[in-house]
């Protein structure tokens, strides 16, 4: 287990709090009362996972021959038609898609909650991961949001993202590519280009 010291956490980094009855030479009065824990100042430590499970290479996301874009069927309350989405995956697999998007703009993404987006990625990895490659769509304007989005799809196994560039908000090539560069070191990863919705295409680089 890593120490404190070695997360870089010591010294003014760390603030205990204490009871100010206590000090030198003084005796406590009262009860023994248990050391709270620690406040962390200024500090995030953000959610990695060592071990990512179904973590594919981007050789192996390359080869695939036929990926779909799956659609998300809805009930009438607006909740997710599981059994309805299940069928359309097993004819995906039925019809040789090697891969499959969830949660992309054929699969209603842009109507999901994250939460939606990361139940709906973990459910297809669970029932049909050993049999197709699941990508799920992460992407987002938002930098952080892509980045999080992205971490909490691979921790549940997805084993690529798709990801847009930042869209309404039109990024300079910079920004652009800081993006990117954001997002990419979370794993495979496909980049979509579809200057239709986004305004802005993605030049070579």
């Amino acid at each position: 287990m890593p120490s404190l010291r070695s997360c870089g956490l010591t010294g003014s980094a760390l603030q205990f709090p204490h009871s100010a009855a206590s000090g030198q030479g003084r005796r406590k009065i009262g009860r023994w009362i248990p050391t709270k824990a620690a406040i962390m100042a200024s500090s995030h430590l953000p959610m990695r996972s060592l071990e990512v499970k179904n973590r594919t290479s981007p050789e192996v996301i390359k080869s695939l021959r036929l990926i779909t874009a799956v659609k998300t069927p809805y009930l009438p309350d607006g909740r997710f038609d599981i059994e309805a989405y299940d069928a359309l995956m097993h004819m995906q697999i039925v019809n040789g898609a090697d891969g499959v998007i969830v949660g992309g703009t054929t699969g209603e993404g842009h109507l999901m909650t994250w939460d939606e987006h990361i139940m709906l990625i973990g459910h297809t990895v669970n029932c049909f991961g050993g049999s197709i490659k699941v990508i799920g769509n992460t992407g987002s304007n938002s930098t952080r949001e892509a980045m999080h989005a992205s971490e909490q799809g691979f921790t549940v196994g997805m084993h690529a993202a798709l990801h847009i560039n930042p869209y309404y908000g039109k990024t300079s090539l910079d920004g652009m590519v800081s993006h990117f560069e954001g997002v990419l070191s979370m794993g495979p990863t496909i980049i979509y280009n579809v200057p239709s919705r986004t305004c802005q295409d993605i030049p070579p680089l």
